[in-house]
């Protein structure tokens, strides 16, 4: 089964959101930061909204979420 890893999409911020094939389950289920890994609670997870993969015929949502360190300060 094929999967698409490439990381076409980005965080809101633009930061560019590492491949999916990249990352753990957690990571997947936006239960730890898609960048660096850390384990991500309520008060510092950052919703980087759902996304769509598409592996074969099937696609599937997942939702990425960051820790605030990869969140730019906005001016």
């Amino acid at each position: 089964m094929a999967e698409s890893t490439r990381a076409t999409t980005s965080s809101e911020e633009g930061r560019p959101l590492p491949p999916i094939g990249s990352l753990t389950q957690r990571q997947v289920r936006g239960m730890d930061c898609v960048h660096c890994g850390i384990v991500l609670t309520a008060q510092t997870a950052v919703d980087l909204k759902p996304r769509l993969l598409r592996i074969a015929d099937r696609t599937f949502t997942w939702f990425p979420r960051s820790c605030r360190r990869h969140i730019p300060p906005t001016p």
